[in-house]
This record gives structure tokens, C-alpha cells and sequence, in this order.
């Protein structure tokens, strides 16, 4: 029996948070507790978005699937630069736009594996 694929995403998400938290506590010269929280929620907020764009009314169209995760990376990758850019123009500390941006890059390498590779096992 098949499980959800918003629920396999969603899990696969928060693999990458858990790791993530894991790696800032690990590498102490890194960030504060403080903004690894913040760059977790920013994230798990961005994830979440990006969930409601791919399964909110979904349909197994792969040619609409296919539409849909263009339209998602094009809102993460807006989304993480925005924050990004509000994190250098506050004169945070750049360690804390790297992280999010590393983060961001690994959910995006992640995710498009993941819906590929279901894109392409509905075919």
C-alpha cells in the first residue's frame, strides 16, 4: 500500500530540518540558537506553502504536476532571496543568510527529486 506523497515529502522536509538543527548544534562557530530557530521556521513555513501549491485540489495530471513544480520552486526561490535580502539588509550576521540559503538549496535538491521521480513513475 502506497502511501501520501504529501506525506512523503512532508517527512523527507523534515528530515532536512532535523538535520539541519543537528549540524548548527554540532557546529558550535555557527549560528545562535536564536536564529537556527529562525531559519527553521522560515523554512518549515516556505515547505508548507510549497505543499498546499502541489496537493491543494491536486489531479494526476502530469503535465499539471509538472506546471506546478515549476510555479513551486519559482515561489521558494523568491521566497528564500527575499528573506535573505531582508536578513543582509537588517545587518544580520552572514553566517545566518548562508545557513538559510544552504538550507533552502537542500530542499530544493530534495524536492525535486522527489516529485520527478513521481512525475515519472506516473507515466
Amino acid at each position: 500500500m502506497k502511501s501520501n506523497p504529501a506525506f512523503r515529502l512532508a517527512f523527507r522536509y523534515f528530515l532536512i530540518l532535523v538535520g539541519f538543527f543537528a549540524y548548527s548544534k554540532w557546529n558550535s562557530q555557527g549560528i545562535n540558537a536564536t536564529q537556527t530557530l529562525f531559519c527553521l521556521g522560515i523554512s518549515a513555513f516556505i515547505s508548507f506553502i510549497g505543499l498546499l501549491i502541489l496537493y491543494l485540489k491536486k489531479k494526476s495530471d502530469p503535465q499539471a504536476d509538472t506546471f506546478r513544480l515549476l510555479i513551486l520552486i519559482t515561489v521558494q526561490l523568491l521566497s528564500y532571496l527575499s528573506v535573505c535580502l531582508a536578513l543582509i539588509y537588517t545587518n544580520q550576521p552572514d553566517t545566518l543568510a548562508l545557513h538559510l540559503l544552504a538550507l533552502a538549496l537542500s530542499n530544493i535538491v530534495v524536492q525535486t527529486v522527489f516529485l520527478v521521480k513521481s512525475i515519472k513513475s506516473h507515466e
